[in-house]
């Protein structure tokens, strides 16, 4: 059967799917509701819907059918009216089903998934104390990002277990055959958490140039443009700060109701780059700041439905952050234009993709994301890295939907890629289903911590301030090149 692509909205007492099934016989669909299911059948087309609340089937509700746009939309009436529907553009919460089996994945790839699902047994979920629901206790989870704990220790070095939830082996096992040019980790199948750390910082040590660092810091036209260019992310913060004020000039439309966004300050220049982000209070109640696409909607359908019973959380939140910062050099570098390298900057930048690890604290994680973009891709200057770590601040900031959109583009880069798709299936799925029912509060709560993180050059173990000491004293003009050799003149 063939899942339709579909859209879903609200109004104050109802709920509309639109279900795109062109070329049909209206007078054959079937359409069925009970609670909060919604079921949609017409060969070959059969769409399954669990919605956050429930709906009704009566003399309200609608149905039709448009021949020239080939799309069935329905009108169903909320069992209670006013209440508000959260996430109805998360399409994969909406496909999911609590207890199902994993849809679609082949036996090779489920045997080598340790535990991927949790087994709901009778079908049913638990029901918490006072009407709670799994997320509202979610919400309250708080962690402290800088305290270390011990990742689990595998058994025997046979059963090594990697990725999302440390949940796969078996996909690196002919990985010197691969011509893997991001893998970073001697022998993964025989590694244990150790030993892909000690690859990783030796490999950095390795690979980090002074040279190429002083020319670079030096000859930094370029850079300097990339850490001029605004993202896109930053662009949505300018246009939320838009709509506040909007809201603001009008309270006379719901003068009861706390402002889609709170500011304190207005930057005189307007420039998005000085905003002042800590004084911003961003409420997604009744509408989604961060729109998806049509993309990122096929995308998200395309997702498998799973559940997670996640061994150590805190680090899937960490593993966030580094994939999240891979992701924004690659933006900004490229003005949001992705290139043939883009995968691999990605993917090698990434700690988490490149070397399978997996971080206790804040403090490591950035440390090691900074090191790697200071040894491998083609732009190494501190400041950039600074920047950067802006940019994955203002994508936490603006909530989980903006993380979800960061994680689609990358696993879409990584899929079309003939060696880094396996990247794709230990990490970047999973972290795309995750993230949909991860907490709104804790991912803001991680970016703020990182907008009081200070990260010092003295930590990268590489003596940086001693080099940039050297360009000081000698004076940059002083400075010049022969081949790729930097020599004081």
């Amino acid at each position: 059967m063939i899942t339709p692509a579909f859209t879903v909205e609200q109004d104050e007492n109802s709920i509309i799917i639109t279900i795109n099934a062109p070329h049909i016989r209206a007078q054959d669909v079937e359409i069925f509701v009970e609670g909060n299911e919604f079921k949609f059948y017409l060969q070959p087309y059969f769409l399954r819907l669990n919605l956050p609340g429930n709906i009704i089937e009566d003399d309200r509700a609608s149905a039709s059918y448009d021949v020239a746009s080939g799309k069935v939309t329905a009108r169903l009436p909320k069992e209670t009216p006013g209440e508000h529907f959260p996430d109805l553009d998360l399409l994969t919460k909406l496909l999911a089903r609590k207890g199902e089996t994993l849809v679609g994945e082949s036996k090779m790839e489920a045997s080598k998934a340790r535990k991927p699902l949790i087994e709901v047994i009778g079908g049913e979920s638990i029901e918490m104390e006072s009407g709670e629901t799994e997320m509202d206790v979610e919400e309250g989870i708080e962690f402290d990002w800088e305290i270390p704990q011990e990742l689990p220790r595998q058994d025997i070095i046979t059963n090594t277990y990697y990725g999302f939830n440390s949940q796969y082996n078996g996909f690196f096992t002919h990985v010197q055959e691969t011509m893997n040019e991001v893998n970073d980790v001697e022998d993964p199948e025989r590694s244990t958490p150790e030993s892909r750390r000690r690859n990783r910082i030796e490999k950095e040590d390795r690979k980090f140039d002074d040279e190429y660092y002083l020319g670079d810091f030096i000859n930094d036209e370029e850079i300097q443009s990339a850490l001029k260019y605004k993202t896109v992310w930053w662009r949505d913060l300018r246009r939320i700060q838009k709509l506040a004020k909007e809201k603001e000039e009008d309270q006379s439309l719901n003068a009861t109701k706390a402002p889609f966004i709170q500011e304190v300050t207005t930057p005189a220049d307007h420039d998005v780059m000085a905003i002042d982000m800590n004084k911003l209070r961003i409420a997604d109640e009744n509408e989604s700041l961060i729109p998806f696409t049509e993309r990122d909607q096929e995308l998200m359908r395309g997702l498998p439905n799973k559940e997670y019973l996640i061994q150590n959380e805190k680090s899937i939140y960490l593993g966030l952050v580094d994939i999240l910062f891979a992701y924004s050099y690659n933006h900004r570098i490229t003005e949001g234009d992705n290139t043939v390298e883009s995968a691999w900057t990605i993917g090698k930048l990434s700690p988490t993709i490149s070397c399978l690890e997996q971080f206790t604290t804040l403090k490591e994680t950035i440390t090691a994301c900074y090191r790697r973009a200071l040894a491998f891709p083609l732009y190494r200057h501190y400041a950039l890295c600074d920047k950067v770590l802006q940019d994955v601040y203002v994508l936490l900031r603006l909530g989980k939907r903006a993380a979800l959109k960061a994680l689609l583009e990358t696993r879409d880069l990584l899929d079309h890629h003939d060696v880094y798709y396996v990247y794709s299936k230990v990490w970047l799925e999973d972290y795309c289903v995750w993230i949909q029912g991860a907490s709104d509060k804790v991912v803001r709560t991680l970016a703020h911590e990182l907008h009081y993180f200070s990260m010092a050059k003295g930590e990268m173990g590489w003596d940086l301030e001693d080099l940039e000491k050297v360009c000081y004293l000698t004076g940059a003009g002083r400075l010049g090149f022969v081949g790729s050799s930097l020599l004081f003149i």
